[in-house]
């Protein structure tokens, strides 16, 4: 038992860059590109509450004095969170969601620019700030934003959950239906 303890502890580095160019390929094929009665049958299961598992993640770390190498093999799961989401919520508008966040990441990916991400150090979730917009017939707008976040399970063994998270869109000024301020004038 003390041997085990003495054994040192492998920190592994996850590259968001590159979970979020494989996260954005598995949404395309998923949502996009996939036959549609199986793109909604996987949106019916977000939409329960249910993690879609996509695959698994490995992970290698080194240990510098001894060269050895020490792989993690983490379970990959997409999640939806549409709390926010204005308006009837459909595959089309989902699938329009899932376009407009994959198009704007791979352009940013693609350009070599900032994937703006925001972390939370008590959870490791790393928020991509690169929203994907969307504006319904009626002129309401809907932002999705990607969430890369480790979970253990109840288990204890380790996953990697590819959230999509609706933002309420009144956060950026320029999608606003009214201007900051217009109800106190009134």
């Amino acid at each position: 038992m003390a041997e085990q303890a003495a054994q040192p502890q492998r920190n592994f580095q996850l590259n968001l860059v590159q979970v979020a160019d494989l996260s954005c390929r598995i949404l395309h094929q998923i949502f996009v590109k996939q036959p549609k009665d199986k793109a909604k049958a996987a949106l019916k299961d977000l939409k329960a509450g249910k993690g879609l598992g996509v695959g698994t993640l490995t992970l290698s770390a080194s240990n510098k004095e001894t060269g050895e190498e020490q792989k993690l093999e983490l379970p990959l799961k997409i999640k939806l969170d549409y709390r926010e989401f204005r308006g009837p919520f459909n595959f089309p508008s989902f699938e329009a969601s899932v376009r407009a966040l994959v198009q704007i990441i791979a352009q940013t990916l693609e350009a070599k620019g900032d994937l703006n991400i925001l972390t939370e150090q008590s959870s490791d979730a790393a928020l991509l700030h690169l929203p994907g917009v969307i504006q319904d017939s009626e002129g309401r707008y809907n932002v999705m934003v990607m969430v890369v976040e480790p979970l253990k399970a109840r288990d204890g063994k380790m996953s990697l959950v590819v959230k999509l998270l609706y933002v309420d869109p009144d956060q950026y000024e320029q999608l606003r239906s009214e201007p900051a301020g217009a109800e106190e004038q009134a």
